[in-house]
């Protein structure tokens, strides 16, 4: 059964699926908010996973270097919290909007591997993919549940070939992010005329910086989100979960884009439903 929107979220909504129709380049912003109606929780957030692993410890590169078994012993568990997840329907929207041209292209904060699932073909992946893991001696990669099922048993796992550290392919605190996807990512967000931001509290470096990005080049900012408090950085606040939102809007955005400019603004700036036709 559809979930009901609050009747001033209907209002933004048509606003929102006018701008994206009417826009030549719509990019995404995604962070944990949209994979949380996965199943996966906000690391973030109360009862999440950092609240168990402090992160400056068993996310920071330096540690990892000198004590692996402490980042596997949290990968572990975020491993299960991920492997039998599957894309809701936010992510199947994006996936559906691409399709369709609105959407040119996503940039996620996200390792889940979720987009990918959802039939997403453009991403632009800031924190790296967990799904694989490479050896930190050789570089030869391997299915992370590979990695999981050893670690299992002795705390580490090792390459096959050159018995180095087995790392998975997320980017750590003090580790270098791969230059090509940063700059991609941000050209992405500065030609974009509508950013859509989507489960991500903005307060993180370098996903906060694709807001000010399109900003600075005059692109709009469209935010679905729970936390109504992100409405001052946006043109369009859509407060609420994602997985209803995003869904209503791409029909929506498809339906104005097939008639005339005053029918989709008429019905964009209409007080009831309305009608396209």
């Amino acid at each position: 059964m559809e979930q009901d929107l609050d009747p001033r979220v209907e209002k933004e909504l048509k606003q929102a699926a006018l701008l994206i129709a009417q826009a030549q380049s719509v990019v995404a912003l995604t962070g944990a908010g949209i994979s949380v109606e996965s199943g996966i929780p906000d690391f973030r957030s109360p009862g999440g996973l950092w609240s168990k692993y402090d992160p400056r410890t068993y996310c920071d590169y330096r540690h990892f270097l000198q004590q692996p078994q402490l980042f596997w012993e949290m990968a572990k568990e975020m491993h299960e919290e991920m492997r039998n997840a599957v894309p809701n329907a936010a992510h199947m929207a994006l996936a559906r909007m691409e399709r369709e041209g609105f959407l040119s292209s996503i940039i996620t904060q996200n390792v889940d591997n979720l987009h990918q699932q959802a039939g997403s073909q453009k991403i632009f992946e800031l924190h790296g993919n967990a799904i694989m893991s490479t050896c930190t001696g050789c570089s030869i990669k391997a299915p992370t549940i590979n990695c999981v099922a050893q670690a299992e048993v002795v705390k580490v796992p090792k390459c096959s070939l050159c018995d180095g550290v087995m790392k998975l392919d997320v980017i750590l605190f003090g580790e270098t992010m791969p230059s090509s996807t940063l700059q991609d990512a941000m050209q992405a967000a500065a030609s974009a005329h509508v950013l859509l931001v989507i489960g991500t509290s903005l307060k993180v470096s370098p996903a906060n910086m694709m807001v000010t990005l399109c900003q600075q080049q005059n692109g709009r900012i469209v935010i679905i989100d729970p936390d109504s408090s992100l409405s001052r950085k946006a043109d369009v606040m859509l407060c609420g979960p994602a997985g209803t939102i995003l869904p209503r809007l791409s029909v929506m955005a498809s339906h104005l884009r097939n008639v005339s400019t005053e029918a989709a603004k008429k019905f964009a700036t209409s007080e009831s439903g309305g009608s396209l036709l």
